[in-house]
């Protein structure tokens, strides 16, 4: 009789199968944990900015050199250009706010840093000062929708 040493085939295909299904889990589980760490990091950004929109209008409050409608930029064609403009218009529908355009300001990283103090690279938001109102341009996809306020996210997680 021969004695058998080594691995079969069986358990050969058997043992890929399995390494298969543990890496397919893995990577399923690294892409939804990638996705909720970009939620997470918007919303973070999205309270940061509110309260510096907060710590400015205090400071407008006292001191009258500060002028909240002279922050960030006047959301028009001109200003913006057509392709901003648009995308900006769509951001604002799409946010589910009852609000003009007119009492929006337009802030990109370089203005949030220079106005705002506000250091957050690959920004572009909206802010109402007079309600505190923030509407991110781009938005980020959440539960299978494009979100672009902290308000929408609260709604999904209800």
């Amino acid at each position: 009789m021969r004695s058998e040493k080594g691995i079969t085939l069986m358990m050969l295909v058997i043992t890929i199968i399995i390494t298969l299904m543990i890496a397919v889990s893995a990577a399923y589980s690294g892409v939804s944990t990638y996705k909720g760490m970009k939620v997470k990091t918007f919303s973070e950004q999205l309270s940061i900015i509110k309260e510096r929109v907060n710590i400015t209008k205090t400071k407008a409050q006292t001191n009258s050199e500060i002028d909240l409608k002279s922050l960030g930029k006047e959301i028009t064609e001109e200003n913006l250009g057509r392709d901003l403009f648009t995308k900006v218009k769509n951001a604002v529908v799409n946010s589910k706010e009852e609000i003009d355009i007119e009492n929006l300001r337009y802030f990109d990283s370089n203005l949030l840093k220079q106005e705002l103090g506000v250091d957050i690279d690959n920004m572009e938001i909206l802010i109402n000062f007079e309600n505190s109102l923030i509407i991110s341009v781009n938005g980020v996809e959440y539960e299978n929708q494009k979100v672009y306020t902290q308000k929408q996210i609260d709604e999904i997680n209800k």
